[in-house]
């Protein structure tokens, strides 16, 4: 059985520890040898030039991160937003590119059966003048998006 030799004041309060698994923050790994301290300070502590010291020495660098970070946040909005925005016309591209083929498709398949209904006409003129009206569509179209 150990003994627990450490005043009562030094040891960490038994809810202040992260739950098993939760992964710490970026600044708490920063300083590994002050991870394991406890966190509340009574007023008696408090008063210590050196804890004052300490205080205001991490609240200086928390408003250079703070200062410097801020700048991060509307870049980040603005590049979302372009993100945002490509995403949208890949995606209209491909729609666009999707019924460019199928008109030339469609209209290569009228055109190939213009001549197996030609004798019987009109049905042969109608096929061959939809094939190419499709085919053309489709060439213009492929030839407008680029």
């Amino acid at each position: 059985m150990a003994i627990n030799t450490e005043a009562p004041e030094d040891q960490e309060p038994a809810g202040s520890r992260p739950p098993p698994g939760s992964e710490p923050t970026k600044g708490k790994s920063r300083r590994k040898a002050l991870a394991s301290l406890r966190r509340e300070l009574s007023d008696k502590e408090l008063l210590s030039p050196a804890v004052q010291k300490l205080l205001l020495d991490e609240i200086d660098r928390l408003e250079d991160d703070n200062t410097e970070l801020a700048g991060y946040r509307s870049r980040f909005y603005e590049v979302d937003k372009k993100a945002a925005i490509l995403e949208q016309k890949h995606t209209a591209s491909i729609a666009h590119e999707i019924i460019s083929i199928s008109c030339i498709t469609v209209g290569g398949a009228a055109i190939g059966f213009a001549p197996s209904v030609w004798p019987t006409q009109p049905t042969g003129a109608i096929a061959l003048a939809f094939g190419v009206v499709l085919v053309v569509g489709g060439i213009v179209a492929k030839a407008v998006k680029s």
